[in-house]
């Protein structure tokens, strides 16, 4: 199970993966708020999932180019969540992330 934090922006979003499909995702136009939001909403994808933390595999996170605050808040909460938990986290480019779902639009 990965979880992946998105961060760059005004919309915040926090998504469970296996290795073979969305296991659930939350996103939220969070404002300027991702330092308030982004760990519950964790809690609760994680909590709606029916996913332990210690399931986590790993962690990937935005690292931008986006807003500073947004990607450090992410950056900061993702490199936490796995040294506590003991799994490895990834830093993926914001652009990178948006140009693989345009495979799956029409």
């Amino acid at each position: 199970m990965w979880l992946g934090i998105e961060t760059s922006s005004l919309v915040s979003s926090v998504a469970l993966m296996d290795e073979s499909c969305l296991i659930g995702e939350l996103t939220i136009q969070a404002g300027l708020t991702h330092s308030e939001q982004l760990v519950p909403h964790i809690d609760m994808l994680l909590r709606a999932s029916q996913v332990k933390k210690s399931e986590l595999k790993g962690i990937m996170v935005s690292i931008g180019p986006g807003s500073f605050t947004g990607l450090r808040i992410g950056m900061g909460t993702a490199k936490a969540m796995a040294y506590a938990l003991q799994i490895p986290l990834y830093g993926v480019m914001t652009m990178d992330s948006l140009a693989r779902n345009v495979a799956y639009t029409d």
